[in-house]
């Protein structure tokens, strides 16, 4: 008995020292904010792998490598990784239906990630753009489609989901997805009407411009600031254009929020707290809801996920045309306000999902240590009371542990798109794009010479990791 009780400290102890995923990608991260794509690319895909990505991040490291290939203009590469994420992410979450009751009672830590809606639905947005790096239009016109088909489908996929974990024997509260506010993307729009119009279909060009005009209009609560673009994007150039769009900023990260659940008879409720200035704990606030089945006097702790924003130091883009200041970018897709408000839809879904699994799991757990504590007592002995003690606490570790935040995202996709679009003469131009951040010049985006036809797209794209 002495020495199962020094291995389970051990473990215990061992399970702080462990080198976070994090601390993993710092250099890895360097070379993404200063540019270095194609290195960063290679130190995740290479025989380091492991190091970064467990076995159960099949999806996150497509997306992160993929993404990283995308701005370093290895549109072939980008494009397999992205869409080997996107298969991934679709049979994962399959999966996810097929055993949603099964699956109520285990965290989604030990589940395969299969991505968060935001990563799906702009996984295909730089799809398109690799597709146009290499010339294919046709094959840029089919993913921003699918774009469309997922916007449509991002409730209902909640519902069926929800349907399932209802149906769990283990089931206690009815859990319902939350409403989704996102169904129109503008980048999309705009990428679709660019298409449209190097084609000569300005009717189709403007069919996505009135979508876009929706998009602000309908979508307030992501769209909170003016529309970049006015109906000028539907004459017909003066000799040659120039689109330019431009990616700034850092994709959020998930972060873990403590919350407690104190049960009462047939009902739980749940208190969030905080420390204030001097370290006292300060109630922050509460929620009760009616959990059938649940004898009151417990008290469990369980973590839940959250979005935190980091956005982008740049406040202003100029683009520079043969040495000649241009004009600026103006902001078309918030990407992190988006991610946050998609994460919405399935927020309730965690939530009640978490708490069920916390109060079946706790009880079961108090109801070991119970045993152990009688145990212990009966055999009357120092060594036995010591090890009964340490038993409890290893069954208090144990659900801690457990039941810890899903903290997986993906760390390339930026926070910010803007765009901007100028008359020029056709032929040969010399292009940079320069980053601002409170007036001090931070990064210059040299994009060389570049040819510029009346016909064709003629889409630029530049993007900083800050």
């Amino acid at each position: 008995m002495r020495r199962l009780v020094l291995i389970a400290a051990a473990t215990i102890l061992a399970a702080g020292c462990m080198t976070t995923r994090n601390e993993a990608f710092v250099e890895v991260d360097q070379a993404a904010a200063e540019g270095r794509f194609d290195y960063a690319a290679e130190r995740l895909s290479g025989g380091e792998r492991d190091t970064f990505y467990s076995p159960k991040d099949k999806v996150l490291y497509y997306l992160d490598v993929g993404m990283l290939q995308h701005y370093a203009d290895t549109y072939s590469e980008s494009t397999q990784n992205l869409t080997e994420a996107e298969f991934l992410i679709e049979e994962y979450f399959t999966k996810s239906i097929s055993q949603g009751a099964a699956s109520l009672l285990l965290n989604d830590t030990v589940l395969d990630y299969a991505g968060e809606d935001y990563e799906d639905i702009y996984l295909n947005v730089f799809k398109a753009l690799n597709f146009l790096g290499a010339g294919d239009v046709d094959g840029a016109f089919v993913e921003i489609r699918r774009i469309d088909i997922k916007l449509n489908l991002l409730e209902d996929k909640y519902a069926g989901l929800a349907e399932q974990y209802n149906r769990s024997e283990d089931a206690r509260i009815e859990i319902e997805p939350g409403e989704n506010r996102f169904y129109n993307s503008a980048l999309a729009r705009y990428i679709s009407l660019l298409l449209y119009r190097s084609e000569g279909d300005y009717d189709s060009a403007r069919i996505d411009y009135q979508e876009m005009q929706e998009a602000f209009a309908r979508q307030g609560n992501i769209y909170g600031f003016p529309m970049p673009l006015d109906e000028t994007v539907l004459n017909r150039p003066d000799g040659a254009r120039i689109s330019v769009l431009a990616f700034s900023g850092r994709a959020p990260v998930k972060r873990a929020h403590t919350l407690y659940v104190i049960t009462g008879d047939d009902q739980v409720t749940i208190i969030a707290d905080n420390e204030d200035d001097s370290g006292r704990l300060i109630l922050e606030n509460w929620t009760t809801f009616y959990f059938p089945g649940i004898e009151g006097g417990y008290r469990f702790k369980f973590q839940l996920p959250w979005l935190d924003l980091r956005g982008s130091t740049v406040d202003t883009i100029r683009v520079i045309i043969d040495g000649v200041p241009i004009g600026e970018l103006a902001l078309l897709e918030d990407m992190e306000r988006i991610a946050q408000d998609t994460f919405q839809v399935r927020y309730p879904l965690i939530f009640l999902k978490t708490v069920t699994r916390t109060v079946v799991k706790g009880v079961i757990a108090e109801r070991g240590k119970q045993q152990i504590e009688d145990a212990a007592l009966e055999s009357g002995s120092t060594l036995g009371l010591a090890a009964g003690l340490l038993g409890t606490i290893v069954a208090d570790v144990a659900v801690d542990a457990s039941e810890q935040a899903d903290l997986r995202l993906s760390r390339y996709f930026p926070a910010y798109a803007h765009v901007g679009e100028w008359d020029v003469a056709p032929g040969e131009h010399t292009i940079e794009i320069e980053y601002f951040s409170g007036g001090n010049l931070v990064f210059v985006d040299n994009l060389g010479t570049v040819r510029v036809g009346e016909q064709g797209v003629n889409l630029l794209t530049s993007f900083v990791n800050r």
